[in-house]
C-alpha cells in the first residue's frame, strides 16, 4: 500500500514518484481546502482509489459555499494537471497577500 497521504498528493507523485516543489504546490491547494472547510478531509466520501481514478479523469473538488470564488480560483491553479502550469510559492504568497488585504475587513470581529 501507499506510504503517503493519497488525498494530499499530486497525481504525478502518486503515479510516478515525482515529488517536487510543484507537487508541494498541489498539496498546498489541498491545505487551503482544509482551512476553508475547517479541517474536513478532502474528497469527502471518496476512497483513495476513487480519488486516484477521478483525478486522472480531470475531477477537482468543487467550491464549497464557505469558500470565496477568488480563493477557489487560487486552489484550482494549484491543482493543474501539468505540474509546470502550477504557480510558484512566491506567486501564491503574493496573491494570498493581495487576497488578505482585499478581504481583511470581512474577517475582523464585529463589536
Amino acid at each position: 500500500g501507499a506510504k503517503f497521504p493519497i488525498k494530499w498528493t499530486a497525481p504525478e507523485a502518486i503515479n510516478y514518484g515525482s515529488f517536487t516543489i510543484k507537487s508541494d504546490v498541489w498539496s498546498f491547494g489541498i491545505l487551503l481546502y482544509e482551512i476553508v472547510t475547517y479541517g474536513k478531509i478532502p474528497y469527502p466520501g471518496m476512497s483513495n482509489s476513487d480519488v486516484m481514478v477521478a483525478l486522472q479523469r480531470g475531477y477537482r473538488m468543487p467550491r464549497m459555499e464557505t469558500c470565496p470564488a477568488e480563493l477557489y480560483d487560487i486552489m484550482k491553479t494549484c491543482w493543474k494537471d501539468k505540474a509546470e502550469e502550477r504557480p510558484t510559492f512566491d506567486y501564491l504568497q503574493s496573491v494570498l497577500d493581495d487576497f488578505y488585504t482585499a478581504t481583511e475587513g470581512q474577517y475582523q470581529q464585529q463589536p
